[in-house]
């Protein structure tokens, strides 16, 4: 599949849920439950960046600027419900904003859609051939799991940048930590530290472990696939630690 109508879009159903037509690699599901899922995951990143869609703000605007001879690109990969596309869309009227998804988004069946933003359906795992070239910035956020070789994904992507262009990778790490920023342990019941969802953290960790494509390490290998890949200039990596549960009004992490 390079794209396809989305009005034709064919769900495959699996333990009563509906799941892309196309790849069965990507083990998560496509319906409105999972959409809605998404867009509060959308909330939680923007949320952490100090209610903003990126990081880098200031190459981010100079990269989007209206003042160019050009219209201004923007590509979201594995855009998920849509949001940030749309919310880019919004931020950057001068700006053409393109999402795609194995699967439709919500935003294509109930919200009206800025003229400067439009969705496809399309592989990502497929050679960017009809993108070379044409994107200011590039938007990757928790897509490792359906890109079984992320590796060569980068060298694709790069691909579809213009020269000083951007590319935003950005994805969560199955790992919690205390107060301290100290991992905690999987833990079983009866013990003091024991909680729920670091049981249900464990256990997602140890099955996604043993993926042939082993994508549950994949954010950890970006420092040095972005080093050893000659399209990029240069890079910096951020980490961003996300409170889980209620904490004090007004705190940050």
């Amino acid at each position: 599949m390079a794209s396809s109508p989305i009005a034709e879009y064919k769900y495959r159903e699996l333990f009563g849920r509906a799941f892309n037509a196309h790849k069965d690699n990507y083990v998560l599901p496509a319906d409105d439950l999972e959409l809605a899922r998404l867009d509060m995951q959308h909330d939680i990143f923007k949320y952490n960046l100090g209610n903003s869609l990126y990081v880098a703000p200031e190459l981010v605007r100079k990269a989007l600027r209206p003042e160019q001879s050009q219209t201004p690109r923007v590509l979201d990969i594995g855009t998920g419900s849509g949001r940030w596309a749309l919310e880019m869309a919004s931020e950057f009227p001068n700006a053409d904003v393109l999402g795609i998804d194995l699967a439709p988004t919500k935003l294509t069946e109930i919200s009206v859609i800025p003229s400067n933003c439009r969705f496809e359906l399309r592989d990502a795992n497929l050679p960017f051939t009809e993108y070379i070239g044409l994107f200011d910035v590039v938007h990757c956020r928790c897509v490792e799991l359906g890109i079984p070789n992320f590796h060569a994904f980068l060298f694709n992507v790069a691909q579809t940048l213009k020269p000083g262009g951007i590319l935003l990778l950005c994805s969560g790490y199955l790992q919690l930590f205390d107060e301290q920023k100290e991992p905690l342990p999987v833990t079983v019941e009866g013990d003091p530290r024991f909680t729920w969802i670091q049981r249900t953290v464990g256990e997602t960790y140890a099955a996604l472990y043993w993926r042939p494509d082993n994508a549950i390490h994949t954010q950890s290998h970006w420092n040095e696939w972005l080093e050893e890949n000659p399209n990029f200039e240069r890079f910096f990596i951020q980490d961003i630690y996300s409170p889980i549960g209620p904490w004090p009004s007004g705190e940050t992490v």
